[in-house]
């Protein structure tokens, strides 16, 4: 069964110039590499050709995406062999000029999510894990460029508060932006399963955060596919999409063994990584501190590219 759920997710790096302190790409043990582009349109056919379920493609995963110098080759093939795809981007924006932006922005960008966590250089380098506190300026500084564009493309921002690092810039961070651009989203940060320690994981848990019944399709940089996107380091790797169908991939021991825990809320000598995961707390109370456009109470129950609920 492929999970009923209409984004496919391409990690098309696993490298960053960045170093955020809630992010645990340091412990990440997988390569450090760039999709070429000649395994991006091999993948993307072969989904295309099997299932008419996606309508949209998401660049995500755990490197920065616009270090990928095929980028927009990938995101123009991709809009030509399906006119009406919707494309979303996620990144940290460093890289993202006002020129930039409209490049995408011509291929077909539908919507750009940055992370930006602060409202001063000493903020904001903290908790990306930076020194040159002159990014700080160059990256707000672009961003206002781009809000006061004329654009097509959704421009999204998200704060994740960080107590130590810039719980102190939250006010000031959401005055600055909640009117000049789509949507603006404050957080608390999760734990990635088990690789950080910011959220209690609680004893009254959900059967299932929804994601192998609703997720999206989690495609890694090598071509492999994952459950889970907040299984950073691939332990939930289901198959290869080099070599296998979807459905191949969908019909495999350890999926089916994932499904049946989520379907009766039994993880006990399972050995999967879910067992101890936030995102299967029953009370999610606090973990969205603000949100500009959606109810906080039901934008946790989403997911952060398509706002699809998954639970």
């Amino acid at each position: 069964m492929i999970p009923k759920n209409n984004d496919m997710r391409f990690e098309v790096t696993t490298k960053c110039n960045y170093n955020c302190i809630i992010c645990p790409h340091h412990k990440l043990n997988r390569n450090l590499e760039i999709m070429s582009f000649a395994l991006f349109k091999k993948i993307f056919d072969k989904i295309n050709a099997e299932t008419a379920q996606y309508n949209t493609m998401t660049f995500s995963g755990m490197g920065e995406a616009l270090l990928d110098p095929t980028l927009d080759k990938k995101l123009e093939y991709a809009k030509k062999r399906k006119k009406d795809l919707a494309v979303l981007l996620l990144t940290n924006g460093s890289l993202l000029t006002l020129k930039k932006f409209k490049r995408l922005e011509s291929l077909g960008l539908s919507s750009v999510r940055i992370s930006f966590y602060g409202d001063n250089p000493e903020s904001y380098t903290k908790v990306h894990g930076i020194t040159n506190k002159n990014m700080f300026y160059n990256v707000r500084d672009n961003l206002l460029a781009i809000s006061k564009a004329k654009r097509k493309t959704k421009l999204i921002l998200t704060f994740n508060l960080v107590k130590g690092g810039n719980e102190g810039a939250v006010e000031n961070w959401i005055k600055l932006w909640e009117d000049r651009v789509d949507l603006t989203e404050v957080w608390r940060p999760h734990n990635w399963v088990d690789a950080k320690k910011y959220r209690k994981v609680q004893r009254k848990k959900l059967k299932t955060c929804g994601r192998p019944f609703e997720g999206p399709l989690q495609i890694q940089a090598d071509g492999t596919v994952n459950m889970c996107c907040f299984d950073f380091d691939g332990k939930l790797t289901l198959g290869d999409l080099k070599t296998q169908s979807l459905k191949e991939i969908f019909s495999s021991p350890l999926f089916k063994k994932i499904v049946a825990c989520h379907s009766s809320g039994n993880f006990s000598g399972s050995g999967l990584i879910c067992t101890h995961c936030d995102q299967r707390n029953a009370d999610k109370t606090g973990v969205m501190i603000y949100n500009s456009h959606f109810d906080v109470n039901e934008r946790v129950k989403m997911l952060s590219t398509t706002y699809r609920k998954v639970i």
